[in-house]
């Protein structure tokens, strides 16, 4: 059975960047206040490749890739290399050092 997405508590509602250890990626939580206008900014030409269904989940089919499935309460990655991962909270607080934010906590990227 698949676990449930874990909390989006503490990130910035928006995009926003964090470091690895040397390289900067671009974040997107995912959740029901993700607007078309969010998705777009993230996903640049590759927003075509998006489909939203019915129960709010996110399908992402970029050609070349594998098929990825958001669910509200997970992250979407932007790797510098152009990839996208899912991930959800406990993942990026074990691999990525803390959003980059303005004094107003909104993200940074």
């Amino acid at each position: 059975m698949a676990q449930p997405p874990s909390s989006l508590e503490g990130f910035p509602k928006g995009e926003f960047a964090a470091f690895s250890t040397a390289k900067m990626t671009h974040f997107l939580p995912y959740s029901q206040d993700t607007t078309t206008k969010d998705l777009k900014g993230f996903f640049g030409t590759n927003f075509q490749y998006l489909t939203k269904t019915p129960i709010g989940r996110l399908k992402i089919e970029i050609p070349n890739t594998e098929p990825l499935i958001v669910q509200y309460g997970e992250i979407i990655a932007r790797f510098t290399n152009g990839k996208f991962k899912v991930i959800d909270s406990n993942y990026f607080h074990k691999n990525f050092n803390d959003p980059l934010v303005d004094e107003d906590s909104k993200g940074i990227y």
